[in-house]
């Protein structure tokens, strides 16, 4: 069985974490079966299993000659291979029994509109080549671009099963094609447990983090983004608020005695290390290293798992705090964050990020202290609904798996 999962954003741990938890409860149900990750950028995800090969995705966006590649390959249904990542990447789809569009962030819909065109595309072309495809639990929407929609409801119709996972990406694609009967799942994440023996000799191992954490009784966890690569933000007037907030904020834990970790989510050449570093009040602050491959995604959940409190603006880091029983204060730019605060029925601990202000982020973490124990108590007894939800597109790819295995028999 060869299943090919396109459409997996690189260079990111909640990308990462989202994937390898999937390719880990596939692996773990059928350890035979070969997965082929066709990533959108270079970088590839550190410490995957032997069964996972890695590819460049079908289009690059930085790549010109690849660029037309693309155009020139759904053109000619895949005759016209002008680059040897787009070969590749066709022989790989070929050779699947089942593509999987990758857990995401909403690249079908508005958000992304501009690259949505791409995504579309490879679908449709996955589908001319004979091949099915699912959606295994991104967020989608909203779908305010109606002269898109035709394209959308095609794509969506043809896959399948739709599954996403927040509820109110299951609303957008509901009311869009209900016909397509999707399923609200939950972060692909959350379905797969990291390995604890692991992950404390890597901690053991990192003897500055576990010196500075020695330090304090409490220390609360951070990932802040500027939003610049956000299609909808990035020209946005928040930087100077968003300074301000995280000073303030930070300045006063620091002041109350509490350890303050920062946590990067992206690593390569876009890294966010650096933008957190504009932050760094001296040996005060810790940030752990975003570019060394044993400080995976699994790695950050056992760091988190350590920790007093979260607040993240990046959407796994939330998740990740989730999983491990962390009480977390989350920032939503996306409805992939609110949609989750909802499904946990936590939404009194998000901010919206235009109403972030350093009043609004205090309050709510003086309510989360006010409410801590029975926060994080509520947590812990989640933990296995959150599992079993996440593992829901897990379920729908056996399901696809063994009615294959009888038709061949």
């Amino acid at each position: 069985m060869n299943i090919l999962i396109i459409h997996a954003h690189t260079a990111n741990r909640g990308d990462e974490s989202a994937v390898k938890a999937m390719c880990d409860e596939l692996l773990a149900k059928y350890p035979d079966i070969n997965i082929t990750i066709a990533l959108n950028g270079i970088t590839r995800y550190p410490n995957m299993p032997k069964q996972v090969t890695m590819i460049d995705g079908f289009f690059k966006s930085k790549d010109r000659k690849a660029q037309i590649g693309f155009f020139l390959a759904i053109i000619s249904k895949g005759l016209i291979r002008y680059s040897a990542s787009i070969n590749t990447f066709i022989k790989a789809l070929d050779k699947a029994d089942l593509v999987v569009h990758a857990p995401g962030g909403p690249s079908i819909g508005d958000i992304y509109s501009k690259k949505e065109f791409i995504y579309l595309s490879t679908l449709r072309f996955a589908k001319r080549r004979g091949k099915n495809y699912m959606f295994y639990a991104p967020s989608m929407g909203p779908f305010n671009l109606t002269r898109r929609n035709k394209k959308r409801i095609k794509v969506l119709m043809d896959a399948k099963c739709v599954l996403l996972r927040d509820p109110i990406s299951y609303k957008y694609v509901e009311n869009l094609a209900p016909k397509c009967n999707p399923i609200l799942a939950l972060d692909s994440a959350l379905q797969h447990d990291f390995d604890v023996a692991i992950n404390e000799d890597k901690y053991q191992n990192y003897k500055s983090l576990v010196e500075y954490l020695s330090k304090y009784e409490k220390t609360v966890g951070l990932t802040i983004t500027d939003l610049k690569w956000h299609q909808k933000y990035k020209n946005a007037d928040f930087q100077d608020n968003l300074k301000t907030t995280f000073d303030r904020f930070i300045g006063k834990r620091i002041s109350e005695g509490y350890g303050i970790v920062f946590i990067p989510q992206l690593y390569g050449a876009g890294n966010d290390e650096s933008l957190m570093n504009q932050f760094m009040v001296d040996d005060k602050t810790f940030i752990i290293k975003s570019d060394v491959e044993d400080y995976d995604s699994y790695f950050q959940q056992y760091v988190i798992s350590k920790l007093f409190a979260v607040v993240g603006m990046r959407y796994h880091s939330n998740i990740f705090s989730a999983k491990v029983g962390t009480p977390f204060i989350s920032v939503s730019y996306e409805q992939k964050m609110k949609g989750f605060m909802e499904s946990i029925e936590c939404s009194q601990y998000c901010i919206d990020l235009e109403r972030l202000s350093p009043n609004v982020l205090e309050k709510r973490f003086q309510d989360l202290l006010e409410n801590y124990q029975s926060y994080k108590k509520y947590l812990y007894e989640k933990h296995d609904w959150m599992k079993k939800r996440s593992h829901i597109s897990s379920d729908k790819v056996f399901e696809i798996i063994e009615l294959n295995q009888k038709k061949v028999f």
